[in-house]
């Protein structure tokens, strides 16, 4: 079982620079509404073990904040930095960016 071909949509759509939640977030606008319409979107994916392995996304979503969640315990400086950043970059190129 996979997304609908709506929920998809909906989600690219928050994408978008002018009216969708996460494009107006990048370009600093806050939206609540949007905000709260784009978190019950949520409730209409299925669990991820049923379209993709969600070990692997487990493992490789949670990777980047959790190295940045540690780095100031964990010291490391700019070279923690750095390697946070590639990790981020490798996930997103597996992953794909909206």
């Amino acid at each position: 079982m996979s997304p609908s071909d709506d929920v998809l949509a909906l989600l690219d759509e928050a994408w978008d620079d002018e009216v969708g939640f996460l494009g107006k977030l990048r370009a600093g606008e806050f939206d609540a509404e949007a905000g709260a319409a784009y978190v019950a979107l949520f409730a209409r994916i299925p669990p991820v073990g049923e379209t993709v392995d969600s070990r692997l996304v487990q493992l490789i979503w949670f990777a980047p904040m959790f190295i940045e969640w540690q780095s100031e315990r964990a010291g490391g400086g700019a070279e923690l930095s750095r390697i946070s950043t590639q990790v981020q970059e490798a996930v997103a190129e597996i992953l794909g960016m909206p």
